[in-house]
């Protein structure tokens, strides 16, 4: 083949984009030479597409508007941009209603001494509260048997507790000690001291309105007496100890009670 002319085709270039070029000339002669394309070992593409000097093809680009894009930001994929999540409204519990400070009533019941059970039990009391659930009780009552042979005027307090205290029923523990007056037939008295545990439940018929029933066992023990050298047989069987004999003193009983009381 001729040198006279050369021609120089298929040469393509690859940065940023793609190039293609062909020229085609004669110079006295034909000469035709194939030049392979060049590419570099870590090929781009982008850019535009060129062919020879008429033809100019734009690279395309494409626009997404921002509410056709998926949002990564949570589970909508409308809009793109994160929004502000929804603010979450909590609810403020009212505080609890305060309970009751103070509150006074009356009881009525009664007991079990010496296994005579013929006793009726009369009385008023007051009641301070500590905490929501710790109150303190004094009380003054009278206690009658049958006939009158024995009365038992009496003063004394007590610590009580209640469980659940907010709720409408509330069981309740109690600790109480106190000092009274035993008259016997109307011939002579003993002084005694006592001490008492219990157990009863409190029903709230409002705020201000109580009621509570309870149980006590408790002993007595006789510190002064003027207790005669005779007593009728019918004195006997329900008087108090003397307190002249040490061994025996003391007298064990059992009462209820059932109050209603006004709180402020």
């Amino acid at each position: 083949m001729l040198q006279g002319g050369t021609a120089e085709a298929g040469r393509a270039h690859f940065s940023g984009g793609a190039h293609f070029s062909a020229h085609v000339g004669w110079r006295g002669g034909v000469s035709v030479r194939y030049a392979r394309p060049a590419f570099r070992s870590r090929p781009r593409l982008g850019g535009s597409i060129w062919v020879g000097r008429s033809y100019y093809y734009p690279r395309p680009y494409y626009y997404y508007a921002p509410e056709y894009v998926p949002s990564y930001y949570g589970s909508s994929y409308y809009p793109v941009q994160p929004t502000a999540a929804p603010g979450v409204a909590v609810a403020t519990p009212p505080p609890p209603q305060s309970m009751p400070s103070f509150g006074i009533g009356v009881f009525a019941g009664g007991s079990n001494v010496q296994d005579k059970q013929d006793s009726s039990d009369l009385g008023a009391l007051v009641r301070l509260r500590l905490t929501p659930g710790l109150l303190v009780e004094g009380e003054i009552g009278k206690t009658s048997f049958k006939d009158d042979v024995r009365v038992d005027r009496r003063i004394g307090g007590a610590l009580v507790y209640e469980i659940g205290a907010r709720n409408t029923f509330a069981p309740y523990l109690l600790a109480g000690l106190g000092v009274q007056q035993a008259d016997v037939d109307g011939s002579f008295s003993t002084t005694q001291d006592f001490g008492e545990i219990g157990v009863g439940l409190r029903w709230a018929l409002s705020r201000s309105l109580h009621l509570t029933f309870d149980i006590r066992a408790g002993s007595r023990k006789t510190i002064d007496s003027n207790e005669p050298d005779f007593v009728s047989n019918a004195a006997r069987t329900v008087a108090p100890p003397s307190g002249v004999d040490s061994n025996n003193d003391t007298e064990d009983y059992t009462r209820g009670r059932l109050a209603a009381i006004l709180n402020f």
